[in-house]
């Protein structure tokens, strides 16, 4: 696996996922131990959101976003077949731009909610 710094990976929007999302063993497996919990998840037109996140149960590698989860999903009108690419800023941030359906990302505008950080391009390489 890359340095976290690095990590970045998509998740595709699935039925039943509006409650909560399951990222990646292997990158579950790296991090539950060091990631803050909550995350900032900052998407690139600079809206921050800030989601806590559990280890499942059932499968004790995996981290679940869940608080939080259903707000952003709704605010951004996820839908099956959408994809995300998440890119993970340790310990406490994930920039994520969202694809539609066609797999063009979508532009939300900026939309800069309770002093959030300015907008963000989705290929960049971040500092925090």
């Amino acid at each position: 696996m890359p340095p976290l710094a690095d990590c970045r990976f998509f998740r595709f929007i699935i039925p039943n996922m509006e409650n909560q999302i399951r990222l990646p063993v292997a990158f579950s497996n790296v991090v539950r131990d060091n990631m803050s919990n909550p995350v900032e998840v900052i998407t690139t037109n600079g809206q921050s959101w800030s989601i806590s996140w559990v280890v499942e149960e059932g499968h004790p590698h995996q981290i679940v976003f869940t608080g939080g989860w259903r707000a952003f999903y709704e605010h951004y009108h996820l839908r099956i077949g959408d994809s995300m690419l998440l890119s993970y800023h340790q310990p406490k941030f994930f920039y994520v731009a969202i694809h539609d359906t066609r797999y063009c990302e979508i532009n939300y505008g900026r939309n800069l909610r309770n002093g959030s950080l300015p907008a963000i391009p989705a290929h960049g390489n971040y500092t925090v």
